[in-house]
């Protein structure tokens, strides 16, 4: 083999090594967030169920939008900004646009995070995207985002809402979910011992937002959460492929590179014997 090709096989080894140690970098980065927010995530669940269960304790108010049942759903789809985490991403999309498939009264979509926009569009029905909104989400990312849903809903007249997540079910696995936002759904009214001031629609105008906004926040968590493990395992096997493949590389140099010392060592001992019969 040519010192050429002897060559291109070191080179190639030399840039997948470079290549892993970035992968090695990025998933012990990634780890290490993940690591440093999930400890939260139980609070938001626990702060999640008692919003559920004050508002449990409500009697709906039929005008309101968060108990309208207007015809219309409009599908709200929560992405990453940045990609390197795997199919995550595409999933979510995926699923989103299976869904909408899948409803009759669909309206359009709203997209959080980079990677969604990017598939969303194609479909011509994506009526609000926002972007780069934060790295790790606080209750006023979820306000914000809250306050657009709002707004369609009462521009459009509609009065369902779907939301399409990643769910973060432990390390390892991570998938699309959906949830109902709205209407809000109630299980019985309330008890006639409850007094309430102020008034009992004011109250539950307020406490349904309080709902939602806690609804609204766990979500954004959560998929910030299956974001970063996903990228963990993505770059995990990512790093994993490379040391297959230097093992590879170096295997084929050691190879080649043998075969030209031998080839080499042949030519030496020929010229040798060549010179003897002269």
């Amino acid at each position: 083999m040519s010192r050429g090709k002897l060559r291109i096989l070191k080179q190639r080894r030399a840039s997948t090594q470079s290549t892993m140690k970035i992968t090695k970098a990025m998933e012990m980065v990634a780890a290490a967030k993940a690591n440093k927010i999930v400890k939260d995530i139980q609070a938001l669940k626990d702060y999640a169920y008692y919003a559920e269960k004050v508002i449990k304790k409500l009697s709906p108010v039929e005008d309101s939008i968060y108990t309208s049942k207007k015809p219309g759903t409009l599908i709200v789809t929560v992405t990453p900004d940045m990609g390197l985490c795997g199919a995550f991403p595409m999933e979510l999309a995926k699923e989103a646009m299976n869904l909408a498939n899948k409803t009759e009264d669909f309206v359009g979509f709203v997209n959080i995070g980079t990677k969604g926009e990017i598939e969303l569009k194609k479909t011509g029905k994506l009526i609000l995207s926002r972007t780069k909104l934060y790295d790790v989400p606080t209750q006023e990312n979820a306000e914000y985002v809250l306050d657009d849903i709002i707004d369609i809903i009462e521009e459009k007249g509609i009065g369902k809402v779907k939301v399409v997540y990643g769910a973060f079910k432990n390390a390892l696995v991570q998938k699309p979910e959906i949830v109902d936002l709205l209407p809000v759904s109630f299980e019985g009214k309330n008890e006639s011992r409850y007094e309430y001031e102020p008034d009992s629609k004011e109250l539950f105008e307020e406490a349904a937002y309080l709902y939602l906004l806690s609804k609204m926040y766990m979500i954004l968590y959560e998929t910030k959460i299956s974001e970063l493990y996903a990228r963990k395992n993505a770059m995990h096997n990512a790093t994993d492929n490379a040391k297959n493949l230097i093992e590879k590389l170096t295997l084929a140099y050691n190879k080649a590179r043998q075969a030209s010392i031998t080839q080499e060592l042949i030519e030496i001992v020929n010229g040798a014997q060549a010179l003897q019969e002269e």
